[in-house]
């Protein structure tokens, strides 16, 4: 079925559809905005609050680092928050695509700095990522229902191997 009437413009149902995506696409960024803030906050209960039930959250970028449930991920937030006293998220290039009406993937860029409970002694950690994220439309609204991080480069005083692991970055499309 043709978008274009016969007079050769839009249709209405097409408008209509357009601007729900342009409405649903602000609410996914404005999401994950709130995770960050949250994450900048030490808030383990306001990053949580984005996601599903069922959710995946993965920043081991594919690794088996994941953990799967609200429990698990708060459980995880709640001990990888209690190592620093502050932290600054940075997203950008932040784009949105349909996989259905209630169905859409995310891929943004991150560049994250955290400063550790025990700093000086230990450097703060700097970190230049990928977001790859699905979320999902309920009767509730937009959750996340997966999450996952791939970092490019990271300069940290722990010891993580971070070699190649973009190499494992599936295809976007």
């Amino acid at each position: 079925m043709s978008t274009l009437s016969e007079a050769g413009r839009i249709d209405e149902g097409h408008r209509l559809d357009a601007v729900r995506q342009l409405i649903d696409a602000e609410e996914i960024r404005r999401l994950k905005y709130t995770y960050c803030r949250a994450a900048d906050a030490m808030d383990a209960e306001g990053m949580l609050a984005v996601f599903t039930d069922d959710c995946v959250v993965d920043l081991s970028g594919g690794r088996g680092g994941a953990v799967f449930g609200i429990d698990a991920a708060r459980t995880f937030y709640s001990g990888a928050l209690g190592k620093f006293t502050a932290s600054s998220h940075h997203l950008s290039n932040m784009d949105v695509v349909f996989e259905s009406a209630d169905t859409a993937r995310l891929e943004s860029y991150l560049y994250s700095w955290q400063r550790y409970k025990d700093y000086p002694k230990m450097k703060d950690r700097h970190r230049w990522a990928r977001y790859r994220d699905v979320f999902r439309r309920d009767v509730d609204g937009w959750k996340q229902s997966k999450l996952v991080c791939y970092v490019g480069g990271e300069i940290t005083p722990e010891e993580l191997e971070r070699s190649g692991e973009t190499t494992a970055l599936p295809v976007w499309r």
